[in-house]
């Protein structure tokens, strides 16, 4: 399944981006303390060092609001931090960067696997009230892994034309310290699949969020903004797996072991090339017509500022850039400190390169997706700052 190109973005209506921001928590953990934790084995019984997972996955830390030494996770009366509570700082984060009130807002795309809760998005009762958003404003939940962006900022971007002249938030994040506790540490150690170490080694907590402003574009100047943005589908792609909770297995004490976010690590390794492939094909057809008229040349990688890449790992991505001929130094790398915050990764390292002076207006960045979702998913989009 194909999403097309969104026919009036940068023709009669601009969506700029006005406003990023991003939050991490503090808490450090290494690959020996994770290890500890989960003490998976090779095949001949060996323990797995910390020096394999700098080595495969290309990670060294994570970041995590998770005690492995004591298995326990505060609540957020006790300063505990969840994914309503690291949507809220990001998305903060971003309104401050914009200059604008939370009152100013129309629509809040919020992309998250590992909401506060699950139903109903009722995980809204927290989180548009404590941003301060008004009652009337717009509120769409993705469920959407790694590249749940490229659904968010076509649900924005759709809204944003619609309703032009309005103002959306985007918020990703992810959570995945939330689902650690004592009760389930033994069904990540023993599934039967015999990875089921491999999620909470590689995820991680962590929230992006950006601010976008629609207004009908002055004909008289180059288009900027949110360019183009694709995505497509493939629904005979499992890349995670997590069965507890629907309507088909509904929540039983026969079934804790289906409440464990899974990862088939082998399949994101074997589908991630392909299909950064494809959203790199994606932009080169669309180029012509959405992206030339901001760079004013023809398909060419050095005229891209900035290539944020998904996180999923350190290996995948290097491997990417150099399959796709991509200037390595244009591609910023955050999984080997931060670990895979899902669709905030790229939300995250755009924000850091702000302000850090990294890109600047007038610069065109793209973001390459892959992900689950609806199976498994992938997308770009290029903005022009």
């Amino acid at each position: 399944m194909t999403s097309s190109p969104i026919p009036r973005l940068a023709s009669d209506v601009s969506v700029s981006l006005i406003g990023v921001g991003s939050y991490l928590p503090e808490h450090r953990v290494s690959n020996e303390e994770i290890l500890r934790y989960l003490r998976p084995v090779r095949p001949d019984g060996r323990p797995l060092e910390p020096e394999w997972v700098v080595k495969h996955l290309g990670i060294h830390e994570r970041r995590l609001d998770y005690e492995f030494g004591g298995r326990h996770k505060r609540s957020r009366a006790d300063g505990g931090l969840y994914d309503g509570d690291l949507a809220l700082r990001a998305g903060q984060g971003a309104l401050v960067d914009a200059g604008i009130d939370a009152t100013d807002v129309d629509v809040l795309v919020h992309v998250s696997t590992t909401p506060d809760l699950i139903a109903c998005q009722d995980h809204f009762r927290f989180l548009a009230p404590e941003l301060g958003l008004r009652r009337d404003v717009d509120l769409v939940h993705h469920n959407l892994g790694c590249a749940g962006l490229s659904a968010g900022f076509r649900t924005m971007a759709c809204s944003l034309v619609s309703m032009a002249p309005a103002t959306a938030l985007v918020v990703a994040s992810n959570c995945p310290s939330g689902y650690f506790g004592p009760e389930v540490h033994d069904y990540y150690y023993k599934h039967q699949s015999g990875l089921g170490w491999l999620a909470p080694l590689m995820f991680a907590d962590g929230a992006g969020a950006s601010v976008w402003r629609s207004a009908p574009r002055d004909q008289d100047h180059v288009p900027d903004g949110l360019l183009a943005v694709r995505n497509e589908t493939s629904p005979d792609i499992g890349l995670v797996t997590y069965p507890g909770g629907g309507c088909l297995h509904h929540t039983a004490a026969s079934n804790l072991a289906d409440h464990v976010f899974l990862m088939d690590g082998v399949k994101v390794a074997e589908v991630f090339p392909p299909l950064m492939a494809r959203d790199f094909e994606m932009l080169q057809e669309d180029w012509p017509t959405k992206v030339k008229p901001f760079t004013g040349t023809d398909f060419d990688v050095e005229a891209v500022a900035r290539w944020y890449l998904h996180q999923a790992n350190g290996v995948v991505v290097r491997q990417a850039v150099e399959m796709l001929g991509l200037p390595p130094e244009r591609v910023p790398i955050s999984v080997d400190h931060y670990g895979n915050t899902s669709a905030a990764s790229t939300l995250i390292l755009l924000d850091e390169d702000r302000r850090a002076g990294r890109v600047k207006k007038g610069d065109l960045v793209v973001f390459l997706w892959i992900g689950a979702g609806n199976g498994a998913m992938n997308g770009y989009a290029a903005v022009g700052l």
